[in-house]
């Protein structure tokens, strides 16, 4: 078994931002994996301290021109219409989705939170900002150039941020923009990789009123985006979506500074490993797809070298990924269970009710549930999973170097992914209940 390591305290805690005190910190010896069952044991390609990965100054990156179809794919004139959503055949589900009148989401907190931030922008600041509403194609794109750039704006962002999703997710998110930093500083690049590199839009109701504003009872989101971290978020009265979402790190680990020991994605990356080494052996070899992490023994289109092994990243609203491994109603109720609470990691930024709500649908579809595996499962091993039904899309994998020089997929290089299939991404299908429910208010249909 490994351990994850950083040469200095193991800390969960975060700080608000421009709350951190710098102080003096010794940069640790190495900075990675430490083989618990052989201590003496070297470091394979995947667990190499990261800091064995640093750039030196004179390197010389040699970029890989981006192919045709991902700058077609990428440019918002080739977004997929209509949307459809994700599915595991090409159609769509619309029985999966139904919410509750009040799932407790904190509507209240987000809306003033969005209303403070509104007034501490400029009046051309608050134009730009409002990208349209929620039913429309902008809010499926997921990046923009950035807005703020002001301490007191960063702050107000921050707080929506802090608003709209649980603690833990909220200090996820967090970690997401120091370790974006620590990257920048790690490589010298901290005019582009910064902990506030990162931007904002919001949507508004396609009732609003005009300057358009957050509602209590009508709905309206915002997206977040950067660097390793993408979140797209619909609140309609007491009721919320948070998807697709985006959470990366390389290194996903901080060492040094004020924020050293901070570790991200350690409950998926361990929960996973856990949960493929316990399955009986049939079902673990059903899961397993394949041993290489590369594109040999993988289908056509399930790799290339940017995504690597996602299937689930930007501009994939309409992809069709077949389940594949192996499925949860074959597996003993102790892992099926252990199944559940792996999922639940993947989807903690949500707030407590939402929460409660999506894993009541989780565990509903639980026997139509698939866990698949790419790559080892030894410590040396790098890997793949995900996790795929018809309310559920999580994938974790680990990454070649893209700042630091790794050629292959190391242990300090994180990307997970969540989805939510048959239209369930950016609340279309809540979207679709406040329409009919909308129209029953009226008298013009029953629902």
């Amino acid at each position: 078994m490994s351990s994850r390591s950083n040469g200095a305290s193991q800390t969960t805690s975060l700080r608000d931002p421009g709350e951190a005190k710098q102080q003096a910190t010794a940069i640790p010896a190495d900075s990675g994996y430490i083989q618990l069952g052989d201590p003496d044991k070297p470091s394979s390609a995947a667990t190499i301290p990261f800091r064995s990965l640093i750039p030196p100054p004179e390197h010389q990156r040699s970029p890989i021109a981006a192919p045709a179809w991902l700058v077609n794919r990428l440019e918002r004139k080739n977004l997929e219409q209509p949307f459809r959503g994700f599915t595991s055949d090409g159609r769509v589900r619309e029985d999966v989705y139904r919410y509750g009148e009040d799932e407790g989401a904190p509507v209240r907190e987000m809306t003033e939170a969005a209303e403070e931030l509104l007034r501490v922008l400029s009046e051309e600041e608050r134009t730009n900002v409002w990208a349209g509403d929620v039913e429309s194609d902008e809010f499926r794109v997921w990046s923009n150039p950035e807005l703020y750039v002001n301490p007191v704006v960063q702050t107000a962002a921050h707080a929506l941020l802090r608003a709209s999703l649980s603690k833990e997710g909220y200090d996820k998110a967090l970690g997401c923009t120091l370790t974006n930093g620590f990257l920048g500083d790690l490589v010298d690049g901290p005019r582009v990789l910064n902990k506030h590199s990162y931007n904002i839009r919001l949507f508004h109701s396609p009732q609003s009123s005009n300057p358009p504003k957050p509602s209590l009872t009508e709905p309206w989101g915002f997206t977040f985006f950067g660097h390793h971290l993408a979140l797209n978020i619909l609140v309609c009265s007491a009721r919320m979506v948070i998807s697709p979402t985006f959470l990366g790190a390389e290194p996903d680990v901080i060492d040094t500074g004020p924020h050293a020991g901070l570790c991200l994605f350690s409950d998926e990356e361990l929960g996973g490993l856990e949960f493929m080494r316990s399955l009986p052996g049939e079902c673990r070899e059903k899961a397993w797809i394949s041993r290489s992490l590369g594109p040999d023994g993988l289908g056509e289109g399930r790799w290339n070298p940017f995504d690597e092994r996602h299937v689930g990243g930007a501009r994939q609203d309409n992809r069709v990924v077949p389940y594949e491994g192996c499925p949860a109603s074959l597996l003993p109720a102790t892992n099926q269970t252990a199944l559940l609470s792996l999922i639940r990691t993947f989807y903690t930024y949500l707030p407590p009710g939402p929460l409660s709500s999506f894993l009541a649908r989780a565990s509903s579809h639980l026997n139509k549930t698939y866990f698949a595996w790419i790559g080892g499962i030894s410590d040396d091993d790098a890997y793949y999973f995900r996790i795929q039904s018809p309310v559920v899309f999580c994938e974790f994998d680990f990454h070649c170097g893209i700042f630091l020089t790794n050629t292959s997929p190391a242990k300090c290089h994180v990307h997970t992914v969540t989805r939510l299939p048959n239209g369930g991404d950016y609340g279309k299908a809540l979207l679709t209940q406040w329409r009919k429910e909308q129209a029953a208010a009226r008298g013009s249909v029953r629902l």
